[in-house]
C-alpha cells in the first residue's frame, strides 16, 4: 500500500480533513486538534502532510495560520462523508 494510502486510513487525518470540509469560518490548528482530540503537535504534523498531497493550503493571518481545502481537497472530504454516511445508515438483512 503506498504511503498516502495508508496515511488516510487512518482516523485522524480522515476527520481532520472532514473538519476542515464542514467548517464555515476561519479555521486553524488548534481548533482542529480540540476538535478531532489530539494533540496540536500532532495536528500539525497531519496538517503538514495534506498540504504536501495538495490537500489544503494556508495563509498567514497575524499568528494564525488559516486554512482551507484545494479542490482536491473538497472531493476527498466529500467522498469520506458519503463513505461514513453510507456506513451510518441502517442495514436490513
Amino acid at each position: 500500500m503506498d504511503q498516502r494510502k495508508a496515511f488516510f486510513l487512518k482516523e485522524k487525518p480522515v476527520k481532520a480533513l472532514i473538519t476542515i470540509r464542514r467548517n464555515r469560518d476561519e479555521i486553524y490548528g488548534s481548533i482542529i486538534s480540540k476538535k478531532i482530540d489530539t494533540t496540536y503537535a500532532h495536528t500539525i504534523k497531519i496538517l503538514g502532510e495534506m498540504e504536501d498531497e495538495g490537500l489544503i493550503e494556508s495563509q498567514k493571518n497575524g499568528r494564525k495560520k488559516v486554512l482551507k481545502l484545494t479542490n482536491e481537497g473538497k472531493d476527498c472530504a466529500d467522498k469520506f462523508l458519503e463513505l461514513l454516511d453510507c456506513l451510518e445508515e441502517p442495514r436490513t438483512i
